[in-house]
């Protein structure tokens, strides 16, 4: 096998890079399905069993940030956003970033995964890729509170456990009327065709004991059970190896993955390699091989295997900004606990005691998902899309175009949501870096907080390797660098805006009550306002995506339809960064429901090779 393969060559059926949200589940879907495979799991962080911080949802805002579960991924100087760099917490640890986040579950819509089927992909992935093929997907994954459901043909499924809020209060009850009040009912939380209207959505906590439910518990934990997947933490995979020879039909053929390990270097040979490393890693890890864009491998001094521009482009994120208002003596909301010592320890007496109250809830269960034709005029809504028009029509590179000609029609349309919505039970700051130092960090009173996430933005980034490759990935997402994300978000500052204007809102907030943002604390009466907003006071979402997208080779796609990456014959990508237009919401359902694929995909082929062997 060659003399550099570690002591006690270990061979592998299939490896998988990065022990993430969809990795854990392809390797319980593999390990169920293909007994006799033998899976190997590699993790640079740990496996962190039964930790309190990761297991009460109210703890979540303390692990982002915390370098023993977060790797601490930060932006270049943002040009968009006054130049800040942008943190970007990701997991450290199995379960990956399913395991650090903040619970909520909202799933994109069947118009987005038809037209990533019609038109980004080849003819031969589209059904499977289509929102029929893939309704499935986004079922198999979880279970409602009512418990799993069996499926006859592979016994009980390992599934992430979701829950709705114990009790709806007030703000959460007076959500869904505002949206009634607009003339939209309540639409489906599910993953369905589109409808404009608020939702109460779950989040990923298991109710019955109070504690978030991430991939590492449901998925990896039964998996390792099974005695055919095999998981190794504290491993930083340093690239794919290769055969030196290319198959018969010109293509890589990887042998295995070199890692080091306590400054010993390994090999371990598998025959497919499974990259999940997340979505600046697995680009890092193409281009430390071998594969991406010339000029940035002879940047690294990385010699080419094969030419792939678009390994690290198309990197996409959900922007968004919110207002808040302040509410009346009578409506209580989550402020106090943010500076409340005393309400802080009663919450985590009542948690220890019986796994209920605030520790025992996720921050967000109400969501809307918003056209902006909701609460635009006419000629306000012809003037936007004749903005959108121009500006696809003017679109010289392929890629972009197709991409843009899908948020096209996404923008077109009243039912589909040009920002998901969602509702917070508190005040929201982004701006503290613009005020004068030692400003406080919160303001007296009680906020309600609306909050508009940019569905599908135009603005595109990049995260490669850099001239050192021991160094973190350069990563670079240009937030509000194409116009239309400004004023397509700044239209939805104006929508949030309106709906505090309507009966259900003002009931509930004081006439001449104190306003958030600090720095614009008045009401937003133009999109100049607007405008003006974002730059200081616009945040990240935390869904970074797209940096391997699943695209035609030559609109700049990294993997085909069937997650292959192009030039090689065994070699795959399932996270984040294969989504190639990110989703109108949350992205971690898509990514579960991916990975669902992928397992479906890669247990069709070897059952299939079985019957022609």
């Amino acid at each position: 096998m060659g003399d550099n393969i570690s002591a006690g060559a270990e061979d592998y059926d299939f490896i998988l890079v990065g022990a993430g949200s969809a990795s854990c589940l392809i390797a319980s879907r593999l390990s169920q399905q293909l007994p006799d495979h033998r899976i190997l799991v590699l993790e640079a962080g740990e496996h962190y069993r039964n930790d309190p911080k990761v297991q009460t949802p109210g703890l979540s805002p303390t692990l982002q940030s915390d370098p023993a579960y977060d790797w601490g991924y930060s932006t270049a100087p943002e040009p968009g956003l006054n130049d800040k760099r942008v943190k970007h917490p990701r997991g450290k640890l199995v379960g990956g970033t399913s395991a650090i986040n903040s619970h909520s579950v909202v799933f994109p819509n069947y118009e987005w995964h038809d037209r990533l089927a019609g038109e980004l992909l080849s003819e031969s992935g589209r059904a499977d890729w289509s929102s029929q093929g893939m309704q499935d997907c986004y079922s198999r994954w979880q279970a409602g509170s009512s418990g799993p459901r069996v499926n006859d043909d592979v016994g009980f499924l390992d599934r992430v456990q979701t829950s709705y809020p114990p009790t709806m209060d007030v703000l959460q009850l007076q959500w869904i009327k505002a949206f009634e009040e607009l003339g939209h009912a309540t639409s489906t939380t599910g993953f369905a065709e589109s409808s404009a209207g608020a939702v109460t959505v779950t989040n990923a906590i298991d109710s019955s004991k109070g504690e978030r439910s991430h991939a590492g518990t449901a998925f990896l934990e039964p998996a390792l059970k099974r005695g055919n997947v095999t998981l190794r933490t504290g491993v930083k995979v340093d690239k794919i190896a290769f055969d030196e020879t290319l198959t018969a039909d010109g293509k890589l053929n990887a042998k295995g993955i070199r890692y080091t390990y306590h400054g010993e270097e390994h090999l371990i040979s598998a025959r497919d390699v499974i990259l999940c490393a997340g979505v600046f890693e697995s680009p890092f890890i193409l281009e430390r091989s071998g594969i991406g864009s010339r000029k940035v491998l002879a940047a690294a001094n990385v010699p080419v295997l094969y030419e792939l521009p678009g390994v690290g482009e198309n990197l996409q994120d959900h922007l968004n900004c919110g207002l808040s208002c302040e509410t009346q003596d009578d409506i209580l909301t989550r402020d106090e606990g943010l500076w409340d010592s005393e309400m802080k320890k009663a919450a985590s007496l009542e948690y220890e005691r019986s796994r209920t109250g605030r520790l025992a809830e996720g921050p967000a269960y109400s969501f809307a998902f918003t056209p902006l034709q909701m609460l635009e005029t006419p000629s306000e809504t012809q003037q936007l899309t004749e903005i959108v028009k121009d500006s696809v029509e003017g679109e010289t590179n392929p890629s972009l175009r197709a991409q843009y000609s899908v948020i096209q029609k996404t923008i077109e349309s009243p039912s589909e949501a040009t920002a998901t919505t969602f509702l917070v039970r508190s005040q929201r700051h982004r701006d503290t870096e613009s005020l004068p130092k030692g400003t406080p960090p919160f303001v007296n009173g009680n906020f309600v907080t609306v909050i508009a996430m940019l569905a599908h933005p135009f603005s595109r980034g990049s995260c490669h390797i850099s001239s050192d490759p021991s160094h973190q990935p350069e990563i670079k997402f240009n937030y509000l660098s194409h116009p239309l994300d400004t004023e397509i978000l700044a239209r939805h500052l104006l929508l949030i805006e309106r709906l505090f204007q309507k009966p259900t809102f003002t009931a509930m907030t004081k006439p001449q009550g104190k306003r958030l943002p600090r720095t614009f604390p008045f009401p937003v009466s133009s999109l100049e306002d607007a405008k003006k907003i974002l730059p200081t006071n616009a945040a990240t979402n935390y869904h970074p995506s797209s940096t391997c997208s699943m695209m035609r080779e030559d609109l700049g796609g990294v993997v085909d339809d069937g997650l292959r990456v192009y030039g090689t014959k065994n070699v795959r990508v399932c996270d984040a960064s294969v989504l190639p237009i990110i989703p109108r919401g949350n992205i971690l359902t898509a990514v579960y429901a991916f990975a669902e694929k992928a397992a479906e995909m890669i247990c069709r082929e070897v059952k299939s090779s079985v019957r022609l062997d």
